[in-house]
Protein backbone atom coordinates (compact mmCIF):
# COMPACT_ATOMS: atom_id res chain seq x y z
CA UNK A 1 0.00 0.00 0.00
CA UNK A 2 1.53 3.45 -1.25
CA UNK A 3 1.14 6.25 0.99
CA UNK A 4 -1.58 7.96 -0.30
CA UNK A 5 -3.58 4.73 -0.21
CA UNK A 6 -2.63 4.66 3.05
CA UNK A 7 -3.96 7.67 4.23
CA UNK A 8 -7.05 7.56 2.49
CA UNK A 9 -7.77 3.91 4.75
CA UNK A 10 -6.57 5.37 7.18
CA UNK A 11 -9.19 8.51 6.92
CA UNK A 12 -11.89 6.09 6.27
CA UNK A 13 -11.15 4.73 9.45
CA UNK A 14 -11.28 7.61 11.65
CA UNK A 15 -14.54 7.47 13.56
CA UNK A 16 -17.06 10.28 15.24
CA UNK A 17 -19.02 8.27 17.68
CA UNK A 18 -23.00 9.33 17.76
CA UNK A 19 -24.54 8.63 21.31
CA UNK A 20 -27.92 8.32 21.11
CA UNK A 21 -30.31 9.75 23.55
CA UNK A 22 -32.77 7.71 25.80
CA UNK A 23 -36.07 8.12 24.99
CA UNK A 24 -38.67 10.06 26.52
CA UNK A 25 -41.18 7.58 26.19
CA UNK A 26 -42.01 4.45 23.82
CA UNK A 27 -45.12 3.05 22.58
CA UNK A 28 -45.59 -0.36 21.82
CA UNK A 29 -47.76 -1.18 18.60
CA UNK A 30 -49.56 -3.92 16.96
CA UNK A 31 -50.48 -3.88 13.06
CA UNK A 32 -54.08 -5.43 12.31
CA UNK A 33 -52.40 -8.50 11.28
CA UNK A 34 -49.81 -8.60 14.41
CA UNK A 35 -46.24 -6.96 13.23
CA UNK A 36 -45.03 -5.32 16.22
CA UNK A 37 -44.28 -1.59 15.28
CA UNK A 38 -42.19 0.21 18.46
CA UNK A 39 -42.36 4.14 18.32
CA UNK A 40 -39.78 6.27 20.50
CA UNK A 41 -40.58 9.71 22.29
CA UNK A 42 -37.36 12.31 22.01
CA UNK A 43 -37.12 16.23 21.96
CA UNK A 44 -39.82 19.08 23.29
CA UNK A 45 -43.19 17.84 24.44
CA UNK A 46 -44.67 21.11 24.13
CA UNK A 47 -43.62 22.01 20.28
CA UNK A 48 -45.42 20.61 17.15
CA UNK A 49 -45.00 17.00 16.63
CA UNK A 50 -42.39 15.52 14.20
CA UNK A 51 -43.30 11.89 12.91
CA UNK A 52 -40.24 10.41 10.99
CA UNK A 53 -39.38 7.32 9.53
CA UNK A 54 -35.86 5.74 7.36
CA UNK A 55 -35.16 4.52 4.10
CA UNK A 56 -34.50 0.91 2.69
CA UNK A 57 -31.67 -1.03 4.34
CA UNK A 58 -31.64 1.91 7.44
CA UNK A 59 -33.88 2.58 10.63
CA UNK A 60 -34.90 5.89 12.24
CA UNK A 61 -31.51 6.14 14.51
CA UNK A 62 -29.54 5.85 11.62
CA UNK A 63 -30.46 9.39 10.59
CA UNK A 64 -29.74 10.96 14.11
CA UNK A 65 -27.26 13.21 12.70
CA UNK A 66 -30.26 15.01 11.02
CA UNK A 67 -33.23 14.30 14.12
CA UNK A 68 -30.46 15.90 16.53
CA UNK A 69 -31.07 19.46 15.08
CA UNK A 70 -34.59 19.23 16.17
CA UNK A 71 -34.79 18.24 19.57
CA UNK A 72 -35.20 21.44 21.12
CA UNK A 73 -38.23 22.98 19.04
CA UNK A 74 -40.18 19.47 18.22
CA UNK A 75 -41.97 16.90 20.32
CA UNK A 76 -39.87 13.92 17.75
CA UNK A 77 -41.72 10.36 17.34
CA UNK A 78 -39.68 7.92 15.21
CA UNK A 79 -40.38 4.97 14.46
CA UNK A 80 -39.61 1.90 12.11
CA UNK A 81 -41.09 0.33 8.93
CA UNK A 82 -42.25 -3.05 10.07
CA UNK A 83 -39.33 -5.85 10.57
CA UNK A 84 -36.67 -3.20 10.67
CA UNK A 85 -34.47 -1.58 13.15
CA UNK A 86 -36.12 -1.47 16.84
CA UNK A 87 -39.10 -4.02 15.65
CA UNK A 88 -38.67 -7.70 15.91
CA UNK A 89 -38.48 -9.77 12.75
CA UNK A 90 -42.21 -10.47 11.99
CA UNK A 91 -42.67 -12.13 8.49
CA UNK A 92 -41.38 -11.83 5.40
CA UNK A 93 -44.54 -11.41 3.77
CA UNK A 94 -46.20 -8.73 3.85
CA UNK A 95 -43.45 -6.31 3.49
CA UNK A 96 -44.21 -4.02 0.60
CA UNK A 97 -45.12 -0.44 -0.16
CA UNK A 98 -49.07 -0.85 0.41
CA UNK A 99 -48.38 -2.30 3.87
CA UNK A 100 -46.11 0.11 4.89
CA UNK A 101 -49.10 3.13 4.11
CA UNK A 102 -51.15 1.20 5.99
CA UNK A 103 -49.10 0.87 9.01
CA UNK A 104 -47.97 4.77 8.39
CA UNK A 105 -51.59 5.44 8.85
CA UNK A 106 -52.24 3.27 12.14
CA UNK A 107 -48.86 4.71 13.48
CA UNK A 108 -50.03 7.77 13.46
CA UNK A 109 -53.66 7.58 14.78
CA UNK A 110 -52.11 5.64 17.73
CA UNK A 111 -49.62 8.55 18.80
CA UNK A 112 -52.72 11.18 18.97
CA UNK A 113 -54.25 8.77 20.81
CA UNK A 114 -51.47 8.14 23.38
CA UNK A 115 -49.44 11.51 23.09
CA UNK A 116 -52.74 14.01 22.42
CA UNK A 117 -53.62 15.42 19.04
CA UNK A 118 -51.31 18.46 17.80
CA UNK A 119 -49.92 20.23 14.48
CA UNK A 120 -47.72 16.83 13.00
CA UNK A 121 -45.47 17.07 10.20
CA UNK A 122 -44.60 13.50 8.62
CA UNK A 123 -40.43 13.66 7.51
CA UNK A 124 -39.58 10.40 5.43
CA UNK A 125 -37.01 9.30 3.80
CA UNK A 126 -37.01 6.97 0.24
CA UNK A 127 -38.70 4.00 1.09
CA UNK A 128 -40.75 5.56 3.49
CA UNK A 129 -41.44 8.47 1.58
CA UNK A 130 -43.23 6.31 -1.00
CA UNK A 131 -45.21 4.86 1.68
CA UNK A 132 -46.64 8.58 2.42
CA UNK A 133 -46.81 9.57 -1.35
CA UNK A 134 -48.89 6.37 -2.00
CA UNK A 135 -51.37 7.44 0.47
CA UNK A 136 -51.62 10.95 -1.36
CA UNK A 137 -52.30 9.31 -4.64
CA UNK A 138 -54.86 7.46 -2.68
CA UNK A 139 -56.40 11.05 -1.79
CA UNK A 140 -55.54 10.14 2.04
CA UNK A 141 -53.94 12.73 3.99
CA UNK A 142 -52.72 11.72 8.08
CA UNK A 143 -50.25 15.18 8.48
CA UNK A 144 -50.99 18.72 8.67
CA UNK A 145 -47.47 19.00 6.46
CA UNK A 146 -45.38 16.29 4.18
CA UNK A 147 -41.66 16.78 4.01
CA UNK A 148 -39.98 14.26 1.89
CA UNK A 149 -36.67 13.19 1.11
CA UNK A 150 -35.51 12.05 -2.29
CA UNK A 151 -38.43 9.67 -3.29
CA UNK A 152 -37.32 7.33 -5.77
CA UNK A 153 -40.31 7.86 -7.75
CA UNK A 154 -40.40 6.08 -11.19
CA UNK A 155 -41.55 7.76 -13.87
CA UNK A 156 -44.44 5.94 -16.22
CA UNK A 157 -43.39 3.82 -19.49
CA UNK A 158 -42.10 6.02 -22.59
CA UNK A 159 -40.84 8.29 -20.24
CA UNK A 160 -36.69 8.06 -20.84
CA UNK A 161 -35.55 8.56 -17.04
CA UNK A 162 -37.69 5.27 -16.50
CA UNK A 163 -34.99 3.10 -18.26
CA UNK A 164 -31.95 4.12 -16.01
CA UNK A 165 -34.12 4.10 -12.75
CA UNK A 166 -35.30 0.56 -13.02
CA UNK A 167 -31.84 -0.52 -13.86
CA UNK A 168 -30.36 1.06 -11.08
CA UNK A 169 -33.01 -0.53 -9.10
CA UNK A 170 -32.04 -3.71 -10.41
CA UNK A 171 -28.52 -3.52 -9.60
CA UNK A 172 -29.69 -2.85 -5.81
CA UNK A 173 -32.42 -5.43 -5.55
CA UNK A 174 -29.60 -8.31 -6.91
CA UNK A 175 -26.61 -7.02 -4.26
CA UNK A 176 -29.77 -7.21 -1.14
CA UNK A 177 -30.78 -10.22 -2.32
CA UNK A 178 -27.07 -11.80 -1.42
CA UNK A 179 -26.02 -9.46 1.13
CA UNK A 180 -24.07 -10.82 3.76
CA UNK A 181 -26.65 -11.45 7.11
CA UNK A 182 -23.76 -12.43 9.95
CA UNK A 183 -21.48 -10.04 11.40
CA UNK A 184 -19.36 -10.64 14.43
CA UNK A 185 -19.56 -7.25 15.28
CA UNK A 186 -21.20 -3.79 14.46
CA UNK A 187 -17.85 -3.04 13.37
CA UNK A 188 -17.34 -5.23 10.69
CA UNK A 189 -20.69 -3.99 8.55
CA UNK A 190 -19.60 -0.31 9.93
CA UNK A 191 -16.45 -1.21 7.47
CA UNK A 192 -18.59 -2.40 4.69
CA UNK A 193 -20.51 1.14 4.61
CA UNK A 194 -17.32 2.77 4.75
CA UNK A 195 -16.03 1.57 1.19
CA UNK A 196 -19.41 1.45 -0.61
CA UNK A 197 -19.50 3.74 -3.40
CA UNK A 198 -22.96 5.17 -2.98
CA UNK A 199 -21.77 5.80 1.21
CA UNK A 200 -18.77 7.92 0.49
CA UNK A 201 -20.49 11.14 1.45
CA UNK A 202 -21.80 10.09 4.76
CA UNK A 203 -20.34 12.28 7.86
CA UNK A 204 -17.97 10.35 9.33
CA UNK A 205 -19.22 8.32 12.85
CA UNK A 206 -22.95 7.21 9.99
CA UNK A 207 -21.42 3.96 9.00
CA UNK A 208 -20.29 2.45 12.49
CA UNK A 209 -24.47 4.50 13.49
CA UNK A 210 -26.01 2.49 11.06
CA UNK A 211 -24.68 -0.35 11.45
CA UNK A 212 -25.97 -0.56 15.32
CA UNK A 213 -29.45 0.85 14.33
CA UNK A 214 -29.56 -2.27 11.73
CA UNK A 215 -28.41 -4.95 13.04
CA UNK A 216 -29.22 -7.14 16.58
CA UNK A 217 -26.96 -9.50 19.15
CA UNK A 218 -28.33 -13.16 18.74
CA UNK A 219 -27.13 -15.02 22.04
CA UNK A 220 -27.54 -18.46 20.55
CA UNK A 221 -24.76 -18.04 17.64
CA UNK A 222 -22.77 -14.51 18.91
CA UNK A 223 -23.20 -13.01 16.08
CA UNK A 224 -24.76 -9.80 15.15
CA UNK A 225 -27.91 -10.16 12.63
CA UNK A 226 -29.67 -8.20 9.75
CA UNK A 227 -32.92 -7.16 11.40
CA UNK A 228 -34.18 -6.90 8.15
CA UNK A 229 -32.43 -9.55 6.35
CA UNK A 230 -31.24 -8.36 2.64
CA UNK A 231 -33.69 -10.96 0.75
CA UNK A 232 -36.30 -9.83 2.49
CA UNK A 233 -36.03 -6.27 1.43
CA UNK A 234 -34.54 -6.57 -1.94
CA UNK A 235 -37.74 -6.19 -4.24
CA UNK A 236 -38.52 -3.15 -2.75
CA UNK A 237 -36.21 -1.70 -4.71
CA UNK A 238 -38.14 -2.41 -8.05
CA UNK A 239 -41.42 -2.74 -6.36
CA UNK A 240 -41.81 1.52 -6.71
CA UNK A 241 -42.25 0.79 -10.13
CA UNK A 242 -45.79 -0.35 -10.42
CA UNK A 243 -47.00 1.99 -7.64
CA UNK A 244 -50.41 4.46 -8.64
CA UNK A 245 -47.86 7.06 -7.87
CA UNK A 246 -47.03 8.70 -11.00
CA UNK A 247 -50.39 9.93 -12.11
CA UNK A 248 -51.78 13.36 -10.99
CA UNK A 249 -52.41 13.09 -7.51
CA UNK A 250 -55.30 15.36 -5.55
CA UNK A 251 -53.79 18.67 -5.51
CA UNK A 252 -52.32 19.12 -2.06
CA UNK A 253 -54.96 19.39 0.94
CA UNK A 254 -51.68 20.50 3.48
CA UNK A 255 -47.93 21.71 2.71
CA UNK A 256 -45.79 19.24 0.97
CA UNK A 257 -42.31 19.16 -0.06
CA UNK A 258 -40.23 17.46 -2.08
CA UNK A 259 -35.82 18.02 -0.93
CA UNK A 260 -34.17 15.80 -3.48
CA UNK A 261 -30.41 15.23 -4.04
CA UNK A 262 -28.42 17.09 -6.59
CA UNK A 263 -29.07 16.64 -10.10
CA UNK A 264 -26.50 18.49 -11.58
CA UNK A 265 -23.18 16.45 -10.57
CA UNK A 266 -21.83 13.83 -12.81
CA UNK A 267 -22.46 11.37 -10.54
CA UNK A 268 -25.49 12.10 -10.07
CA UNK A 269 -28.31 9.28 -8.67
CA UNK A 270 -31.42 8.80 -10.86
CA UNK A 271 -33.46 9.88 -7.85
CA UNK A 272 -32.35 13.48 -8.31
CA UNK A 273 -33.56 13.38 -11.63
CA UNK A 274 -36.79 11.60 -11.21
CA UNK A 275 -37.77 13.79 -8.18
CA UNK A 276 -37.16 17.31 -10.39
CA UNK A 277 -39.24 15.90 -12.94
CA UNK A 278 -41.96 14.44 -10.47
CA UNK A 279 -42.07 17.92 -8.34
CA UNK A 280 -42.32 20.08 -11.78
CA UNK A 281 -45.09 17.90 -13.36
CA UNK A 282 -47.16 18.47 -10.29
CA UNK A 283 -46.77 21.65 -8.98
CA UNK A 284 -45.30 20.46 -5.52
CA UNK A 285 -42.56 22.60 -3.75
CA UNK A 286 -39.32 21.49 -4.32
CA UNK A 287 -35.84 22.13 -3.11
CA UNK A 288 -32.09 20.66 -3.90
CA UNK A 289 -29.42 20.27 -1.05
CA UNK A 290 -26.11 20.59 -3.07
CA UNK A 291 -23.38 18.39 -3.47
CA UNK A 292 -25.47 15.21 -1.75
CA UNK A 293 -26.66 12.11 -3.41
CA UNK A 294 -29.64 9.94 -2.29
CA UNK A 295 -28.83 9.71 1.39
CA UNK A 296 -28.81 13.44 1.70
CA UNK A 297 -29.95 13.88 5.31
CA UNK A 298 -26.55 12.10 6.01
CA UNK A 299 -24.40 13.87 4.18
CA UNK A 300 -25.85 17.70 4.67
CA UNK A 301 -27.89 17.50 7.74
CA UNK A 302 -27.85 20.99 8.61
CA UNK A 303 -28.88 22.13 5.24
CA UNK A 304 -31.44 19.78 5.11
CA UNK A 305 -32.48 20.85 8.59
CA UNK A 306 -32.42 24.62 7.40
CA UNK A 307 -35.03 23.37 4.55
CA UNK A 308 -37.20 22.04 6.47
CA UNK A 309 -37.10 24.56 9.51
CA UNK A 310 -37.72 27.10 6.08
CA UNK A 311 -40.77 25.19 4.40
CA UNK A 312 -42.23 25.31 8.08
CA UNK A 313 -41.84 29.01 8.73
CA UNK A 314 -43.21 29.45 5.52
CA UNK A 315 -46.51 28.28 5.77
CA UNK A 316 -47.00 29.04 9.23
CA UNK A 317 -46.29 25.65 11.25
CA UNK A 318 -43.69 25.26 14.04
CA UNK A 319 -42.95 28.96 14.68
Amino acid sequence: MNDQSRSDAEGRRETVEFALPEPAATLDLTMDDGAPIRVVRHGNPSGPRVVLSHGNGFASDSYFPFWRLMLERFDLALFDIRNCGRNPFHAAEPHGYPRFARDNAAVHGAIAKEWGGKTTIGVFHSMSSIAALLAVAGGEWHWDALVLFDPPVVPPEGNPLRGPMMTTGEVLRDTARIRQNRFRNPEELAEVFRFMPRFRRLRKGVAELNARSVLHFDPASGEWLLRCPGPVEADLYVDVAGLPIWRKPPPPARPLLIIGADPEPEDATMTAHCCKLFSKTFGIDYAVVPDTSHLLQLEEPEQCFALFSGFLADNGIGA
